[in-house]
């Protein structure tokens, strides 16, 4: 997992220096309208792999033969998507009452077309956990991407910068897939072979596409009900809460997914494993998550900069969301690596309507209220999500909750120490100063805490324990039959 981080922790400080960078080179207006035409982009996006990639790390008895049908049923998967981006920019211009949305959509239809080739290279990296070749990956093609988009605001370019960013990063990856991955696509048949990888892949891509709606919702609702530049503030405060979280979680998730699928046929091992994946998650995650929300005003000061300060309320009002999703979205883990396609998308569908629902009450308040209704709709799915997840599985519903126990005593131990450090800082210090001073007592409390319990320690060698061992459940990219 040590490669994983590492390229999750460089592809964060790349997003982060590129933020800094865009968002003084563009407006909240820009990113805004960016936002609009992503909530198109992102639910579409969701049928770019069908559920392919989880089902190709899913299934024991995979076969090439089987992998090449898969390559071209998503090859032209990305052709129809792209047009249906294309095509849809002009209702969604209509929706919004943004003409320029239509031009942006054609172009972000494009990506559709190169990231359709790719699904199966980058899954098949992701079966044999080649993390050091996908860390590699997704540093070099955001890093890429970055500068292009750098160069393109640069130029003026204003939003299209932006478009530049989110195209030329699929197409880099794409290019870096197919470079890591020897496997290379005959013409296609025996399509039929397919077909049980197809029925769960459906599955698994209307879970994934209720968990998107429900979580691009609240851009839709703020985009049609307030304007663009409050869309720009909202998301950038989101971005910016998620990219460290997700620098946490996606490294875990990564690892845990093949590996909790190699261990379907030892109940009693998968249920450790996942117990002290969500330890591991947690012991990283809650107590980071509240230092964010301490220092959610300097935060948003040292990264985007002062017109942006209006943002820091609405990131606090986010973290509470992002401290339950460490959690309760590791319910897809249990889901995936199980091969239980249906109950996850039933449950995708019941959560969706919840959080859409809280949007267009909270939205009556305000884009606070969209932030402060998200959070509330999380704390209230928390329970029933892992009722729901946990059945007719080896994992008890008691699990996941003895499994955060601990690290939530440490975060509010955390949150305690640093709110009064925060409250006795001279009010003219600048931002950075602030951030170094409650980052290092957080960590100092975070550190003893972690060296006194010894419980708290074992958790976390545990969790590294299971990676080390789930490795050796890895296959060869030449473990699929022939």
């Amino acid at each position: 997992m040590s490669w994983t981080l590492l390229g999750s922790w460089l592809s964060a400080l790349v997003q982060i220096g590129t933020t800094m960078v865009l968002a003084r080179l563009l407006t909240p207006a820009d990113f805004g309208l960016m936002a609009m035409a992503l909530t198109l982009s992102v639910i579409v996006t969701q049928f770019r792999q069908l559920g392919l990639s989880q089902a190709v790390v899913q299934r024991a008895d995979l076969t090439w033969s089987q992998v090449n049908a898969l390559f071209w049923v998503n090859a032209v998967a990305g052709l129809v998507l792209a047009a249906l981006v294309a095509v849809g920019g002009v209702p969604l211009a209509s929706f919004y009452d943004e003409p320029a949305l239509v031009p942006i959509c054609i172009a972000l239809g494009a990506g559709f077309v190169v990231s359709g080739l790719s699904v199966q290279h980058g899954a098949l990296l992701n079966r044999a956990m080649q993390f050091r070749r996908i860390s590699m990956r997704d540093v070099l093609a955001g890093l890429l991407g970055s500068v292009a988009a750098i160069v393109a605001a640069l130029l003026g370019m204003g939003v299209w910068s932006l478009v530049v960013q989110n195209v030329s990063a699929l197409l880099f990856s794409t290019v870096l897939n197919w470079w890591a991955v020897p496997w290379r696509p005959s013409r296609p048949r025996q399509l039929a072979e397919a077909l049980p990888l197809l029925r769960f892949g459906a599955h698994v891509s209307i879970a994934n596409l209720f968990h998107t709606v429900s979580r691009e919702a609240d851009n839709v609702v703020i985009g049609r009900f307030l304007d663009a530049g409050v869309l720009g503030l909202y998301t950038r405060a989101y971005s910016l809460l998620m990219l460290p979280l997700r620098r946490i979680k996606t490294p875990i998730q990564s690892v845990m997914v093949p590996t909790l699928a190699s261990l379907q046929e030892e109940p009693e091992r998968y249920r450790r494993a996942y117990r002290a994946a969500i330890s591991g998650l947690c012991h990283a995650g809650m107590p980071l998550v509240v230092v964010l929300a301490v220092g959610a005003r300097e935060i948003v000061d040292v990264v985007l900069g002062d017109q942006w300060l209006a943002a820091a309320g609405i990131f606090q009002l986010l973290a509470v969301a992002g401290f339950v999703q460490l959690v309760s979205t590791t319910t897809g883990w249990i889901y995936t690596s199980t091969g239980r396609g249906r109950p996850y998308a039933g449950w995708a569908v019941l959560s969706g309507a919840v959080t859409v629902a809280g949007f267009l009450v909270g939205v009556r308040w305000g884009v606070d209220g969209v932030a402060a209704s998200y959070a509330v709709s999380q704390v209230v799915l928390l329970v029933p999500g892992f009722v729901l997840a946990c059945r007719h599985t080896s994992v008890a519903l008691r699990d996941p909750f003895v499994a955060m126990t601990r690290p939530a005593v440490i975060a509010l131990l955390v949150l305690g120490v640093s709110v009064t450090v925060r409250s006795v800082l001279p009010q003219d210090l600048g931002s950075a100063v602030v951030l170094l001073v409650v980052g290092a007592s957080a960590l100092v409390v975070w550190g003893s805490c972690m060296a006194l319990w010894r419980g708290a320690r074992r958790e976390l060698a545990v969790l590294v324990r299971t990676v080390r061992s789930g490795r050796g459940a890895k296959q060869k990219l030449g473990a699929p039959a022939s």
